[in-house]
């Protein structure tokens, strides 16, 4: 019996689409008969019924992914549920076709088969079972979190309508992120998607950012849900053309309450399908390595399983101590890890009340923008105070009531004082059904039209006192202390207030709202410590964030500010340590522990290599980790080779180049290719290379403050007096320290490039 195979590919090249016809006249039948899309006999047929078809009968799957395609991605994703084995190529005489599968991420642990012609193509795959990949990264369903959704990069009103649905249904969900972890790898789709008892992804409009990126994405996703038999909502706003592959399987929406009803019915699905028995496929050929998981690097998308591998450290035992404090650390460093520990551990106290803000999709540009519109600078202070004033007791009020809701079913004085607080304080169900976002916009709504007919600035400042002062927050205060009886405690935790920052440089009236904001919560801890109630807040922000709002604050030591930045080594190996056993059976610690951390020479470990490229970040050291198990079982690998973690290194370096300088540009606006500008730099450059690299681009701030952001995100070090190089998270994170250490400026002063960036910036 002939063996099968079929090749997707797009057929809108020639280049590609001539040297594959070639292949498939050319390659032995004895081997495999292959069959392309072009040949399926679709007469009277649906084209996309055909596919999966001849996908589901083949043995073999080869697919052509030197342009990014729809379709291809689709069928790949299909393929690799089924459990098909699946053959990459990818013609290398086609200028940038690399970085655009690197820039992308999905395939750039997977490996390819690259060919310039048919003739090539042919003798690239001819020993085919050594080439190809097979899925080998099926998980068990995710009971606690049952529901995957593919986030957007931008957070349109279309995404907000999908996540607040989303939040109101009470379904717990993971999801992907683009701004958090810029890159899906297959490996993670996969795992995310297997996992699922239901999946939502968007669709979204090509006029929108970063549409085809996430677009691509979304096709692979679609056909692992096919592939797996998964629900899956892939929702688009309006009728927009979709590709042929899964075109009958979008929804479109083209209002709100339609986008509603559509994620509604499949949170209910969800929590319908989450109750059947887990089926997964049997890995034993891989061996131990497939048993690793790392869990997500993302601490709000495994919030169920976080416990299991969280560290107690000394900065989260002071977080749980503190009065109020402001908790610190660079993007990645587990801030909300930090969050979601304490938010477990205060709500197991019955007589607490834990007031839990975590602003999903807002931005508080756009809220600044619009006080600011109505409200000159000079008494911009006056009316944001005053706005976090209402807003913080209001968020109080509702989660009192929330938690004594189900308390009231045989209680009429407790029912009673529920309605009249409702009644007392317009609490509707759009206002209790809502979420923190919504409320937000809903309070700027009424500032503003409280404000319209202010003429000036005493005006306006009397308007807000009146407004704000005389009427509902007394009321407020004093509804919060009438249920002292109930609890004794209340703890605010905010988090992920500067995840909707602008992608420019941070404006003094941001860093203005967070430092009111801060002021705020002391003032409201105060005044209802007077009436007995014990009041404890915490607020996580970036510590770029943190260290603008210090600049401009005359008293730097009135926060309590707790930092969790890592810079120890032994600390970062343990924490990868405990979740690599997380998910291994204890008497297989040893094993699975000495199959990821080899000795690659006589003084580094595979682990201590991967810590050296991560910046000290543990999300980053998860990802590297996660790049690096997936070349090991993509190859067959029973154990990390030396090879793997060098592939692993490279493709961390690779993104950090891409990727990481978005971060600086966020905070700074500074260019998001800047790294790009250094590609072909020896590891120690003078401060005058430094400069002239950074005069050949377009900056928006001077040079030598670039230099010094570049040495505050690690991508630059000094060299000591043994002319070793030493970066930041070498001297704690203190830059003052680092900066003195430098010493004078002069020309000749030389800086080194992380080792963490140099392969990405190779200029092979």
């Amino acid at each position: 019996m002939v063996r099968r195979a079929f090749f997707a590919y797009p057929g809108n090249q020639p280049n590609i689409r001539d040297a594959i016809r070639h292949f498939c006249d050319h390659y032995p039948r004895e081997k495999f008969e292959v069959f392309s899309w072009e040949a399926m006999q679709i007469v009277g047929l649906r084209i996309d019924d055909e596919v999966r078809r001849n996908i589901s009968e083949c043995e073999l799957l080869i697919a052509d992914i030197t342009y990014n395609n729809f379709n291809v991605l689709y069928e790949i994703g299909y393929a690799a549920a089924l459990g098909k084995p699946i053959i990459p190529t990818l013609n290398s005489a086609v200028s940038s076709a690399s970085r655009r599968v690197n820039d992308l991420g999905i395939m750039d642990t997977i490996g390819w088969a690259t060919y310039t012609n048919g003739e090539d193509l042919v003798s690239s795959i001819e020993a085919w079972d050594s080439s190809s990949w097979r899925n080998r990264y099926q998980t068990p369903k995710n009971h606690s979190q049952p529901l995957f959704i593919l986030d957007c990069l931008m957070k349109t009103d279309f995404r907000n309508q999908i996540f607040s649905t989303v939040e109101n249904s009470k379904v717990l969900y993971r999801a992907f992120d683009p701004t958090q972890v810029p890159r899906l790898t297959a490996a993670q789709a996969i795992s995310e998607i297997s996992s699922s008892s239901g999946v939502i992804i968007p669709i979204i409009s090509e006029d929108i950012s970063d549409n085809y990126k996430h677009n691509l994405r979304a096709a692979f996703l679609i056909g692992l849900c096919h592939g797996f038999d998964i629900d899956c909502l892939a929702i688009q706003y309006e009728n927009n053309p979709a590709p042929i592959d899964y075109r009958d399987f979008i929804t479109n929406s083209t209002f709100r309450r339609e986008t509603v009803n559509h994620v509604e019915q499949i949170c209910a699905d969800t929590l319908i399908r989450n109750q059947q028995i887990s089926k997964v496929r049997n890995n034993d050929d891989a061996g131990i390595i497939a048993e690793i998981s790392l869990g997500s690097p993302v601490a709000e998308y495994e919030t169920q399983q976080l416990e299991l591998y969280f560290i107690k450290t000394a900065q989260y035992a002071n977080a749980l101590r503190a009065e109020g404090a402001v908790i610190t650390g660079r993007k990645g460093s587990g801030k909300s890890a930090i969050y979601f520990q304490l938010l477990n551990q205060f709500s197991k106290d019955k007589e607490s009340c834990v007031v839990d803000l975590r602003p999903a999709s807002h931005n508080l540009s756009e809220m600044r923008e619009s006080l600011l519109s109505v409200s000159s600078v000079g008494i911009f202070d006056h009316t944001i105070a005053s706005f976090w004033h209402y807003v913080m007791l209001l968020e109080i009020l509702l989660k009192i009531r929330e938690a004594v809701l189900p308390k009231s079913k045989n209680n009429f004085d407790l029912q009673e004082r529920i309605r009249s607080i409702e009644e007392n304080f317009g609490l509707h169900e759009a206002v209790v059904a809502g979420d923190f976002t919504s409320r937000l916009r809903t309070a700027v709504d009424q500032v503003i039209s409280g404000l319209g007919g202010a003429r000036n600035g005493d005006e306006v400042r009397q308007q807000i006192t009146n407004l704000m002062f005389e009427n509902p927050i007394p009321k407020l205060r004093e509804a919060i202390t009438s249920f002292g009886d109930i609890f004794d405690k209340i703890i605010i935790l905010v988090d992920d207030l500067d995840k909707g920052w602008p992608p420019l440089q941070v404006e003094m009236h941001d860093v203005a709202t967070i430092r009111h904001l801060i002021e705020t919560l002391s003032r409201i801890r105060r005044d209802l410590g007077k009436k007995g109630l014990d009041v404890r807040h915490m607020i996580f922000l970036r510590s770029d964030v943190y260290e603008r709002l210090v600049e401009h604050t005359s008293d730097r030591g009135k926060y309590n500010v707790i930092r969790i930045d890592w810079s120890d080594p032994q600390q970062l190996e343990h924490l990868i340590k405990t979740r690599v056993l997380s998910n291994v059976p204890k008497e297989r610690s040893d094993d699975a522990w000495g199959i990821v951390n080899r000795q690659i020479s006589p003084t580094l470990t595979s682990i201590d290599k991967m810590i050296e490229v991560s910046l000290r970040r543990p999300r980053f050291l998860i990802d590297v980790m996660e790049r690096t198990l997936s070349f090991a079982i993509n190859r067959g690998h029973g154990f990390i080779t030396e090879d793997d973690v060098e592939e692993g290194a490279r493709q961390m370096s690779l993104y950090l180049v891409s990727d990481f300088a978005y971060e600086m540009r966020d905070i700074a606006g500074t260019p998001d290719d800047i790294f790009y500008s250094f590609i072909g730099t020896p590891p120690t450059v003078k401060h005058a290379d430094v400069l002239s690299t950074l005069g050949r681009i377009d900056l928006a701030i001077p040079p030598d403050q670039v230099i010094e952001l570049l040495l505050w995100y690690g991508f630059l070090g000094i060299l000591d007096a043994a002319g070793l190089p030493v970066f930041i998270y070498d001297r704690a994170y203190d830059i003052r320290r680092l900066e003195a250490e430098r010493g004078p400026i002069s020309t000749e002063l030389r800086y080194a490039i992380n080792p963490a960036f140099l392969k990405g910036l190779s200029p092979k």
